[in-house]
């Protein structure tokens, strides 16, 4: 029985040696700073040509660095994870057009999930594309070094829409005005082996298990 807990616990660590080759990749917007978030705006920032063959993201990190709200009035960055959007790069939509200051309580609104906005004229996500929330936070005057980690729901999202054309977008939107020293999405991926190794890998060690295990009987009744 020992020797095949052992046997077990080998096979998983090689099957785990094998998925864990992968790899960091980093990207950053233009800006840098998507326009310091302003909250008379939202924004999407699509990123194309995402390729990452015969491999799994296992990891996603959003980062922000040194991020702070202008003022001390109530405030909440709304961040979606999108299968696209409707052009490349960074863009923009004026979802306050009476440039109120400061934004009111009743007008921190959630503008990718509230559809006010999304039959309009220069909207920036198509009807019907997978859309889905990652967090909401909210920021004072003193600047902090913010990082989201995905979910591992999210990341099973972020994997679908990657697969579904090689590319994702992220969405923003800031009620009230953030200011940043940059943004930048950090994905880790490992490759994903080939089922078939597995199963050689597994039947060639349970083979030589049961080897053992017959030489073992034959020296036994030799011994007898």
């Amino acid at each position: 029985m020992a020797q095949w807990i052992r046997l077990g616990t080998l096979i998983m660590a090689m099957s785990t040696a094998l998925i864990a080759q992968g790899g960091v990749t980093s990207f950053k917007p233009t800006p840098a700073d998507l326009n310091d978030l302003d909250h008379h705006m939202v924004y999407t920032w699509r990123i194309d040509n995402i390729n990452i063959p015969d491999q799994v993201i296992t990891e996603a990190t959003i980062s922000i660095k040194s991020i702070s709200n202008w003022d001390n009035n109530p405030n909440t960055l709304f961040i979606h994870l999108l299968d696209s959007a409707k052009r490349s790069g960074v863009r923009s939509f004026v979802d306050d057009p009476t440039y109120s200051t400061p934004v009111p309580p009743s007008k921190i609104i959630d503008d990718f999930a509230n559809t006010r906005y999304h039959s309009r004229s220069g909207w920036l996500v198509a009807p019907g594309t997978a859309d889905t929330f990652l967090t909401a936070k909210s920021f004072t005057t003193r600047a902090v070094d913010y990082v989201y980690t995905f979910t591992a729901s999210q990341l099973q999202a972020l994997n679908a829409y990657v697969a579904n054309g090689k590319d994702i977008a992220l969405g923003f939107d800031p009620d009230c005005h953030f200011y940043n020293s940059g943004i930048t999405l950090t994905i880790k991926t490992a490759a994903v082996p080939e089922p078939s190794a597995v199963l050689l890998l597994g039947g060639g060690l349970i083979g030589l298990c049961l080897r053992q295990r017959v030489v073992r009987r034959r020296r036994r009744l030799n011994l007898a």
